[in-house]
């Protein structure tokens, strides 16, 4: 075997390192650059890295299917906003006299506000399921979430790159993050927020899980 062989491929290494989930990334990267030490080729290294990494992804997912469907629930709910949305909010509360900047705060976000909310009912029946409720939980994943929606929503202002306006229609612009893009980065604060929101811990078996 060549020297150029005998070296693992740094790419792998740092795949494992920060993006195979568990706690024995190092003693699983130690082995394998011992076998291919050993003789191992570099395809079976790649190959080993990629098992190790699916298996850990999985088992994260396995572990945090509550905020998965937390995230799902919630995406659907406000990508479903302008349609089925409670899109009159904000004159049921008659934001128009309330002091600025209050108003203003109140007219855009209080959707949001409502639509978050909403998407609690899934985390809380999941953690009941988990038998991991607690109020708290979700009061700081709603406020997590809320904050992340709301610095997405004022962040555009910073960058009026984003937005085009619309042919024949000066006065509305739209963004120009292609929607699959946009729906994505909308399950990500859901996810962000309820993986900072619920706390997690190691069980007995070795498991992660919701902390009791």
């Amino acid at each position: 075997m060549t020297s150029r062989e005998a070296n693992p491929p740094r790419l792998a290494i740092w795949c494992l390192r920060h993006l195979c989930p568990g706690t024995h990334n190092e003693a699983l990267t130690g082995d394998l650059i011992e076998r291919l030490e050993e003789g191992a080729s570099r395809s079976w290294f790649w190959r080993q890295v990629f098992v190790a990494c699916t298996t850990g992804v999985w088992n994260e997912i396995r572990c945090r299917w509550v905020f998965l469907c937390y995230a799902a629930a919630g995406t659907v709910a406000v990508c479903l906003a302008p349609v089925h949305g409670p899109t009159r909010v904000p004159m049921w509360l008659h934001w128009s006299d309330l002091p600025w900047p209050l108003s203003q705060f109140v007219f855009e976000l209080s959707s949001p506000v409502i639509l978050t909310l909403a998407g609690l009912c899934v985390l809380a029946g999941g953690l009941a399921i988990e038998q991991s409720f607690r109020l708290a939980y979700l009061l700081r994943t709603w406020i997590i979430n809320f904050a992340l929606i709301a610095i997405g929503h004022y962040s555009i202002d910073a960058f009026p790159w984003l937005l085009r306006p619309i042919p024949g229609d000066p006065y509305h612009k739209v963004l120009v993050i292609p929607p699959a893009a946009q729906v994505l980065l909308l399950f990500s604060a859901f996810l962000v927020a309820a993986w900072l929101g619920c706390p997690m811990t190691k069980r007995a078996d070795g498991a992660q899980g919701l902390t009791a």
